[in-house]
């Protein structure tokens, strides 16, 4: 089970720690030279963060939990699932990788989870959706709701705002990358925020698996 306190007041710890911008500040100081990204369309730089699969606690249980033995990766229908070849990720943990195609939250990597890494009473959400005004076609009037009508969630995740664009709501976005897949624009007028790296100082040994 969690770390008793880990479930306290947990949506908004996973938007302070994981999905706001603090995360761009961490970001920022474990990466230097490749580590935030420049952006097309004139977006600035977006901070390296990534996502894990859903159920996936916070980072150091996960990490301290996670044997690398890749079956939630072949569980996966989608074919989303990669292992993460950054250190500062843990080398061989499982990523989902959005360019893939989205995640429907099937939870079939869940199932297949023997180590407590990825847990179905765990957050499902891996992040959220980020809103780019300056490529969307709706940044002043709404011409364009593909990423709505593409949206598993409805409203309570992305919603037009007349005169102001699309907004997300973090408490309902799960970063599934439906309405990524579904913009028009190039460069797409959305991207998935997830979760920074932790320094290499603060990761666990890597868990063998007990077979007794």
């Amino acid at each position: 089970m969690p770390p008793v306190g880990e479930k306290i007041d947990r949506a908004g710890f996973l938007r302070r720690l994981f999905f706001v911008e603090p995360a761009a500040d961490t970001a920022r100081a474990l990466r230097t030279g490749n580590g935030d990204r420049p952006s097309a369309g004139g977006r600035g730089r977006i901070p390296f963060t990534f996502l894990r699969p859903p159920g996936a606690p916070l980072e150091p249980t996960f990490l301290s939990r996670c044997t690398r033995c890749d079956l939630c990766r072949q569980a996966c229908p989608e074919k989303i699932i990669v292992p993460a070849e950054d250190p500062l990720m843990g080398i061989g943990t499982p990523i989902v990788d959005p360019s893939l195609g989205p995640c429907t939250h099937c939870m079939k990597c869940v199932e297949a989870c023997p180590d407590g890494a990825l847990l179905p009473e765990e957050d499902r959400r891996m992040g959220r959706a980020v809103w780019h005004a300056e490529t969307c076609l709706s940044s002043r009037v709404i011409a364009c709701v593909k990423c709505l009508e593409a949206c598993p969630v409805g409203p309570a995740a992305i919603r037009a705002v007349p005169g102001a664009g699309i907004a997300v709501d973090p408490d309902g976005c799960t970063a599934c990358g439906f309405c990524v897949a579904a913009c028009p624009t190039e460069p797409k007028s959305l991207h998935l925020q997830g979760r920074p790296p932790m320094p290499l100082k603060g990761h666990p040994p890597v868990p063998v698996r007990s077979h007794g």
